[in-house]
C-alpha cells in the first residue's frame, strides 16, 4: 500500500511539473505567441491567461508584446474574467493609443462592461460604462469594423437605460411624488427619443402634470404622444388629458 500510495505522489507530481513547464515561456516570443494561441483555440483561456502573463515578463521588448497584450484580453474575456479583461484593455488603450489594435482593445472595455449589465430594475452603472465605452468606440474609431456592431449595442442599452427611468419613474408616480416623476419621464422624452419607452413615458409625463394640476402642460404631452404615436395604446389612454 506505501508502494501504491508513493507511486501515486510520484505521478501527480510528474503530471503537475509538466503541466508547469507548458506554461514557461522559451527563449522565442515568436514560437511563444504561436503556444498561446494554440491554448486559446483549444478553449484552454486560463492557461493562455497565465502563460501570456508570464510572456509579458519574458519578453518585455519583443515586437509581439502587444499581440500578446491583445490575445490576453481575448482569453481574459473569453474566460469569462470581465474585470480582468477591463482592465488589460484600459492598459492597452493607454500604452498603444496609436496601435492598429487599439480600436479592439476599446471594442472589448466596451464589451466587458456589456457582459456586467443587469436587469433593468437594479443600478445601471455597468450599463452607464458600457455606454460611455461604446460611444468612445464610435466617435474615436469612426471607421472600425465594430462600429456596426457598437451602434446596435448602444440601441439596446439606451432602451435598457429608459425603461430603468421609466420604472423609477413610475415608482415615483404611484407613490404620488409626481414633481419627481415629471423629472424622469422628462429625461426619457429628452435623451432617449428611439426608445420604445418613450410612448408609455409620455402617457405617464401627461398624467403627472394632470395630477400637478397642470392642465396646459398635460395636455401638450397628450397632443405629442398622439401625433406621433396615433396607434399606440398609451395615445388613446391619454385622451383623457386633452
Amino acid at each position: 500500500m506505501n508502494r501504491l500510495l508513493l507511486l501515486l505522489i510520484i505521478t501527480i507530481s510528474l503530471i503537475t511539473g509538466c503541466g508547469k513547464e507548458q506554461l514557461t515561456p522559451s527563449e522565442s516570443a515568436k514560437e511563444d505567441i504561436i503556444r498561446a494561441k494554440e491554448y486559446i483555440d483549444n478553449g484552454s483561456y486560463s492557461s493562455a491567461n497565465l502563460f501570456l502573463e508570464k510572456f509579458s515578463t519574458k519578453h518585455p521588448y519583443s515586437q509581439h508584446l502587444a499581440e500578446a497584450e491583445i490575445l490576453r484580453i481575448y482569453a481574459a474575456f473569453k474566460n469569462e474574467e470581465y474585470i480582468l479583461s477591463e482592465t488589460l484593455s484600459t492598459r492597452f488603450i493607454s500604452k498603444h493609443p496609436n496601435h492598429p489594435s487599439v480600436s479592439y482593445a476599446q471594442y472589448m472595455l466596451a464589451m466587458s462592461y456589456l457582459k456586467e449589465t443587469v436587469a433593468y430594475q437594479r443600478d445601471q452603472a455597468p450599463t452607464r460604462l458600457a455606454v460611455g465605452a461604446f460611444e468612445k468606440l464610435v466617435h474615436d474609431y469612426p471607421k472600425s469594423t465594430y462600429v456596426p456592431e457598437a451602434n446596435i449595442h448602444l440601441q439596446n442599452l439606451h432602451n435598457k437605460l429608459a425603461k430603468h427611468e421609466l420604472y423609477i419613474g413610475k415608482y415615483y408616480f404611484e407613490h404620488d411624488r409626481f414633481v419627481a416623476a415629471v423629472n424622469r419621464f422628462q429625461d426619457i422624452v429628452k435623451q432617449y427619443q428611439t426608445s420604445p419607452a418613450i410612448e408609455e413615458a409620455l402617457y405617464y409625463l401627461a398624467a403627472s402634470f394632470n395630477a400637478l394640476k397642470l392642465k396646459d402642460s398635460a395636455r401638450d404631452s397628450a397632443i405629442l404622444l398622439r401625433h406621433n404615436y396615433p396607434k399606440s395604446e398609451w395615445s388613446e389612454k391619454a385622451a383623457d388629458f386633452l
